[in-house]
């Protein structure tokens, strides 16, 4: 897992950019008087597509794999949420964004919470 604060912030930036952008997709593509079951899938699809541009745009620079993972299901997470939240009481664009991009800091979260629970411990031969 990089500790360096670089590649945190990139990590960081992306995701909250996918998730905002997933969120803001999914209020835009997705009308109000939809199932939220059918919206879900939607936002989900629209979310995705979001996630993956960005993680394409940033993995140059923070690297694919540290990038691609999180913005990914950021912007699949943002937009579910915002599309069945739109689905069922509207939101405005502006809380659509703001949904989606503390959607993308708890994707992020978990990814590392996961990571380092999962990663266990090294062992250094000397």
């Amino acid at each position: 897992m990089e500790t360096r604060v670089y590649f945190i912030l990139g990590d960081l930036a992306a995701c909250v950019l996918a998730g905002a952008a997933g969120g803001w997709l999914a209020h835009a593509g997705v009308p109000g008087d939809m199932s939220s079951f059918f919206a879900m899938f939607i936002g989900m699809f629209l979310g995705m597509v979001s996630g993956m541009i960005c993680g394409f745009l940033l993995a140059p620079f923070f690297g694919a794999m540290e990038v691609m993972l999180p913005a990914t299901l950021a912007g699949m997470i943002g937009g579910m949420v915002v599309a069945m939240q739109n689905a069922m009481a509207g939101v405005s664009p502006d809380d659509a964004t703001w949904m989606g991009g503390a959607a993308g800091v708890a994707c992020l979260a978990v990814t590392y919470f996961l990571q380092a629970r999962l990663h266990g411990e090294v062992a250094l031969d000397e």
